[in-house]
């Protein structure tokens, strides 16, 4: 099946106002699916933005525990007295959110450092486990190791807050075999996703309700408008020329419609000017024409025809007119010319008028003759005629 002709099958046998209601509900649909893909892309963004930042500052904290192992390795300081500064360091650094803070885990599976619970320090970390059973501080070395470094939790701001999901990135830092750890709740992304799908939905819903409000705008002038071409049109069909045609503006229906009411002009122009042809003829003026040349294309043809079609009538009864006379007068030589299909009756009543004139002339020319030779017993052949030629040869 030919889809394309089958969609086109559709549409044309479909009003103007459901074509429109339907380009109206796959702009709607085609907004709704951007403003979810939008959202989706805006999430995506600010999530990779998060976690190129928990990189970054994981490679900060690389960068100052390099630092002390540096001054441990050329001997400035002792290697311990090197790690408790870094430790303290690292304790003390904060990100802009409450939340970024770094911990130190050890590859040999304890705590090296908490910024918030120092106690824990020393301790193994398959001691801190939360409700659900997962160590995040395990699984944490263990991105690291993979070098894929990131992880997700779940865990509490505080002991009244809903659960919130954490990521955190993890890196090894191998001179000292610590693990550097830190992290972020993402809610605030998630947030500021929503709030972007909000905007982007009251956005896409007022063009929808835009698009709506013109398509139905749009729709009723076109229907409106060629509900008023088609009945100016078929009142034309039925001969009524007085239909107003009147539309403001200058779009296509317009055109239209102003298209409709030149043809009325012209239409009416034509009946106007054969109606004048034949009121002019009815008072003996049988010279008058159309004049073709002010109407344009068929109309202009069509007046043409009109003419000479008058003009044959008219020429054919003057030459009628012109034998008459003539024959009138006594001159009998000429004939009627032989007029083709119906006219021909005109051609026999010549004739016959022709012939009967000549037959009484014959006739009287007859009786006259006799008359001179003094035979006055000849008499005419009253037979031979009829009415007012019957009288005559009696």
């Amino acid at each position: 099946m030919n889809f394309s002709n089958l969609g086109q099958r559709i549409l044309s046998n479909a009003p103007v106002r459901r074509k429109l209601a339907l380009l109206t509900g796959v702009i709607a649909v085609g907004v709704i699916v951007l403003s979810i893909l939008a959202a989706r892309m805006q999430y995506l963004d600010l999530h990779a933005t998060r976690m190129a930042t928990l990189r970054m500052q994981v490679e900060t904290a690389q960068t100052i525990l390099a630092r002390y192992a540096a001054l441990a390795d050329s001997g400035e300081l002792p290697e311990q007295q090197a790690q408790a500064l870094a430790i303290e360091t690292l304790a003390a650094a904060r990100s802009a959110s409450s939340d970024g803070y770094f911990t130190l885990l050890g590859t040999d599976g304890t705590m090296v450092m908490h910024p918030f619970r120092r106690d824990r320090a020393g301790r193994p970390l398959e001691d801190f486990r939360d409700k659900n059973g997962v160590n995040q501080y395990v699984e944490q070395v263990a991105a690291a190791q993979s070098g894929d470094g990131f992880f997700r939790y779940t865990s509490r701001k505080s002991s009244q807050s809903p659960p919130l999901v954490r990521e955190t990135y993890a890196e090894i830092f191998q001179p000292w075999g610590w693990v550097i750890t830190t992290g972020s709740y993402t809610e605030d992304v998630q947030k500021q996703a929503l709030g972007f799908t909000a905007v982007m939905t009251v956005a896409g819903g007022l063009l929808v309700v835009l698009v709506l409000a013109l398509s139905w705008l749009i729709g009723n002038r076109i229907v409106v408008a060629r509900q008023r071409a088609t009945a100016v049109a078929a009142a034309i069909a039925q001969g009524r020329l007085d239909n107003d045609t009147r539309c403001e503006g200058s779009d296509e229906p317009a055109r239209l419609l102003h298209s409709m009411g030149q043809m009325q002009e012209r239409l009416t122009a034509v009946i106007g000017a054969i109606r004048q042809m034949a009121r002019l003829h009815a008072q003996g003026q049988t010279s008058h024409r159309i004049d073709s040349h002010t109407l344009p294309g068929d109309y202009g043809l069509m007046t043409e025809e009109v003419n000479t079609l008058v003009t044959d009538h008219v020429d054919t009864a003057m030459m009628v007119a012109d034998l008459v006379q003539r024959y009138a007068l006594g001159d009998l030589s000429q004939d009627a010319p032989r007029l083709p299909g119906e006219k021909a009756r005109l051609s026999q009543a010549v004739d016959t008028v022709k012939a009967n004139l000549a037959a009484v002339s014959g006739e009287i020319t007859r009786l006259s003759q006799a008359a001179v030779e003094g035979d006055f017993s000849v008499r005419g052949d009253q037979s031979r005629f009829q009415y007012g030629f019957a009288v005559m040869i009696e």
